[in-house]
């Protein structure tokens, strides 16, 4: 990046926040400033030049185009084969409150939007959502979207296939 310039990055505090000691500040401030420190470091020694181009295959290059990337994650899992896709206007749920794309639930499960994927309940489709905690994406079923819970970072069951 050119000197003077902006960049807009998401992080995830969790990735630098125990390199740092937390002193006297709260969770929220210690998550503000380990992730300063840790951007202010990694531009000294190379590091952030690296986490601002990550080394990603083909498909996750592709996820990552649409969907963002944290700064700091090297890799992830390679996406899972799609499987034939529906139109999502087939489901008579799709336009529902709870499956609409932003709606986040009460556990901060956040909707991207429908994959057109059947699910696992009766009549429903796969909805793609992301962790608005540790930005973790993943699929789920639209009835279980109210009460979804990360499978990562929040003790959900695992997630469906997007």
């Amino acid at each position: 990046m050119p000197p003077g310039r902006t960049v807009l990055v998401e992080t995830y505090p969790r990735l630098y926040s125990a390199d740092f000691p937390r002193e006297d500040r709260s969770p929220d401030q210690h998550d503000a400033y380990a992730t300063a420190s840790w951007l202010r470091d990694a531009d000294k020694d190379g590091r952030l030049a690296q986490a601002l181009a990550p080394d990603l295959s083909e498909s996750n290059l592709k996820l990552a185009k649409h969907e963002g990337w944290i700064l700091g994650v090297a890799c992830c899992a390679e996406p899972t084969p799609q499987a034939p896709r529906i139109s999502a206007q087939s489901s008579a749920r799709s336009d529902q409150g709870t499956t609409r794309p932003g709606y986040r639930n009460r556990n901060g499960q956040v909707v991207i939007g429908p994959t057109g994927l059947l699910g696992t309940d009766h009549n429903q489709l796969v909805y793609h959502l992301c962790c608005g905690r540790c930005g973790l994406n993943y699929g789920a079923n639209g009835s279980d979207i109210h009460a979804r819970k990360c499978p990562y970072c929040g003790g959900g069951r695992p997630g469906l296939a997007i």
